[in-house]
């Protein structure tokens, strides 16, 4: 009896421990979610605009750019961009040298006068006027020849006319022989013309036809075009406006100024196709008043599109005449093949 209630025993723990073992086992405690909060994307830097100052004169060169002018050409978030107008060179040269002009149109001469005086720091992009420079004047002459003894008024002393006047007297034996009575710019000069106080004077498109339509006593007397050819014995164009860049902004920035020269570019064949609406352009921004006489002069202005790589072996030829009659023409020294911008 004994024996049985100790197996009885036995086989109650036994089933106690079963029942322990078939507890299902406890799940951990799962984890808490880690904060899945989006943080906000850090918001980029603002960018500052390059600033940059494009030039032109009061006349030929800022007709053939008037599009872009009126469209406000190239602004953008990147780059800041003012379209600026002078006179006169001179109003430019100093803003030049000193970088606060990145593009600018200037006469053909100045140029590498510019390049020399900065050490290299100015690169020609493109031709933009050739040949468009006539005398004037109410006189009865027809020839260089017939300029011996008397007053001719000139304006810009140091610019491309002033050094291809100065070459066609030399080459004509009549140097000395002329009296140049030099004007503050071609505007004031074309007035004393118009009032007849100027009775010869060499002037530049579209001044010359403003002259010749205000006093039907004036009458273009000369192509300095023919006068040059003739001088030069038929070996160079006579060029007289080129645009050129700040070295610096040129190599930072020449997907800028690849763009500028394909809108400039564009910009003179709309002139030439659309005169009309050019010279109505001319005149609501000022760079001549009269938009009639615009239209009257712009086939005559000389207005073109070469890139600098392209004239280049032109260029050395009109650039070598100039320098043999006066080095100071150019500054001192020929420009070398760096002065020409490269894409």
């Amino acid at each position: 009896m004994k024996k049985l209630s100790l197996l009885l025993v036995v086989l109650l723990v036994l089933n106690l421990f079963a029942g322990c073992s078939n507890q299902p086992a406890e799940n951990p405690a799962p984890q808490e979610a880690e904060d899945e909060t989006p943080q906000p994307a850090e918001e980029p830097a603002e960018v500052t605009p390059v600033n940059v100052t494009i030039a032109g004169l009061k006349g030929p060169t800022s007709i053939g750019m008037i599009k872009m002018i009126d469209e406000k050409a190239l602004e953008s978030k990147k780059y800041k961009v003012e379209y600026i107008q002078e006179a006169a060179p001179d109003a430019l040269t100093g803003k030049i040298i000193n970088g606060d002009i990145q593009i600018s149109s200037v006469p053909i001469n100045l140029a590498p006068v510019l390049y020399n005086k900065t050490q290299g720091k100015i690169r020609m992009l493109a031709v933009n006027t050739i040949g468009n420079l006539y005398i004037v004047g109410t006189e009865d002459i027809d020839s260089v020849s017939q300029l011996e003894g008397k007053t001719l008024g000139m304006s810009a002393k140091g610019s491309t006319p002033d050094y291809a006047m100065n070459y066609i007297l030399k080459q004509a034996g009549l140097e000395g022989k002329v009296e140049l009575d030099y004007a503050l710019d071609h505007a004031s000069l074309a007035q004393t013309v118009i009032a007849e106080d100027t009775t010869v004077a060499l002037l530049p498109q579209p001044f010359v036809t403003q002259t010749t339509l205000k006093n039907p006593n004036v009458k273009i007397l000369i192509d300095l075009n023919e006068a040059w050819d003739e001088a030069t014995g038929g070996k160079s164009e006579l060029y007289t406006g080129c645009i050129i860049a700040n070295k610096e902004f040129a190599e930072n920035n020449p997907d800028f100024v690849r763009e500028f020269l394909d809108q400039y570019e564009e910009s003179v064949n709309w002139v030439l196709e659309n005169q009309k609406d050019a010279s109505a352009l001319v005149a609501k921004h000022g760079i001549m008043p009269d938009a009639a006489l615009v239209e009257k002069a712009i086939p005559y202005c000389g207005i073109t599109f070469r890139k600098a790589q392209d004239v280049k072996p032109g260029l050395t030829d009109f650039y070598q005449i100039l320098f043999d009659s006066n080095p100071a023409s150019l500054g001192g020294s020929m420009p070398d093949d760096e002065f020409y911008y490269a894409e």
